[in-house]
């Protein structure tokens, strides 16, 4: 009888294990399944969640967005308005420097010309009706000018004076039609007649035959000139041929001085 209740014992023991691990083994079964589910369910609802998020954030970010962007349009044009007078500043600080080193370079120039009497004047414009022969400038018969006398500049010979107000003279330039300089070859000493052509040439005249002039010899101002002192630099030969039976070279010349930058110039009193 004993043995019977034990066994009848071990019977509902077992039995009551297996109940609880068939229970454990469903739950959690079901528990996977709900994290399964759940997760196919947040794939498939995530496309919505995101538009959604985009679509709140557009709409609540708006006004924020416009006001912002209005501040940053402000901000930028007045960033362009500090950035155009930053450059403004700059050019005019520029042409007070270039200005400032042709002033030191005019004066060592002056300096240098001891032989000269030299009068500084700056160039007020060009008569309108002679553009690329007259200069007008500041210095007239008040500084001791008078018509006639020669004007040069650093790069040599620019014409001579051709009226004189008090305040103010005319300069007729070497390559006007009416100018003409008695000059000579520095190197080969042969002499000639430089005119003006209305343009950015010269032309040496009545150079014999006989004589010697090639490319690159610089021309100046004779000492046979009665208007000009001798020695002033008048330009390069840039070209010079002459035919079998001609009795005169053809000569160009490019000008030493570059006379449609001319800014500071001297009389020569």
């Amino acid at each position: 009888m004993t043995d019977f209740r034990l066994y009848r014992k071990k019977r509902s023991y077992l039995l009551a294990i297996i109940i609880i691990l068939v229970a454990i083994f469903v739950s959690y079964s079901a528990f996977l399944n709900i994290i399964q589910l759940r997760s196919i369910m947040g794939t498939m609802a995530y496309p919505f969640e995101a538009v959604t998020a985009v679509v709140w954030k557009s709409t609540v970010g708006l006004p924020a967005f416009i006001f912002n962007l209005k501040d940053m349009t402000s901000e930028n044009a007045k960033l362009r308005a500090n950035l155009e007078e930053t450059d403004t500043k700059l050019v005019i600080l520029d042409q007070l420097a270039e200005e400032n080193d042709r002033l030191k370079e005019a004066l060592a120039f002056k300096r240098s010309q001891y032989r000269f009497n030299l009068c500084a004047a700056g160039v007020l414009g060009r008569v309108p009706t002679a553009w690329y022969s007259i200069l007008s400038i500041n210095k007239g018969s008040k500084n001791g000018i008078k018509v006639g006398m020669p004007v040069i500049n650093q790069q040599g010979l620019i014409g001579k004076i051709i009226e004189a107000s008090s305040f103010s003279s005319k300069v007729l330039l070497l390559i006007d039609r009416e100018s003409a300089v008695v000059a000579a070859d520095a190197r080969s000493r042969v002499e000639g007649v430089v005119e003006g052509s209305g343009t950015e040439k010269l032309f040496m005249k009545y150079v014999g035959a006989e004589g010697e002039i090639k490319e690159g010899d610089l021309i100046v101002s004779s000492t046979l000139s009665s208007a000009f002192p001798a020695g002033l630099p008048i330009g390069a030969v840039s070209r010079a041929f002459k035919r079998e039976h001609d009795i005169f070279y053809h000569v160009e010349i490019k000008p030493a001085v570059e006379f449609l930058s001319i800014e500071t110039l001297f009389v020569i009193l």
